[in-house]
């Protein structure tokens, strides 16, 4: 009696998921990132100083915000691109052991 091979997913639902959630997220900082942007673009005219160090300090806190969320999304998905490696390298040599046993 052959053993049968079911599909199995190439990827995972949750995965699919979880890309777009991490995609949500970065795309929340849209608005954020163009305050940055425009905040470093060159200005002609009179600079009050008072002003430029006050968006300064702001703008800081703002690139520090998304740095952090910035690294911390990095690490996580690294972590999920490591997991789905070696269940594709799991997956691969299942698949080699049932071809063998038929």
């Amino acid at each position: 009696m052959k053993k049968e091979l079911h599909n199995l997913k190439a990827i995972p639902y949750q995965d699919i998921t979880d890309l777009q959630g991490l995609l949500d997220r970065l795309d929340s900082w849209q608005e954020p990132l163009a305050v940055l942007d425009h905040f470093f673009q060159f200005r002609t005219g009179p600079i009050n100083k008072k002003k430029v160090i006050k968006e300064y300090y702001a703008c800081g806190h703002l690139f520090h915000a998304f740095f952090t969320e910035f690294i911390r999304l990095m690490e996580a998905e690294q972590v999920k691109i490591e997991k789905l490696d070696r269940e594709r390298k799991v997956t691969t040599h299942f698949i080699k052991q049932c071809k063998k046993n038929e």
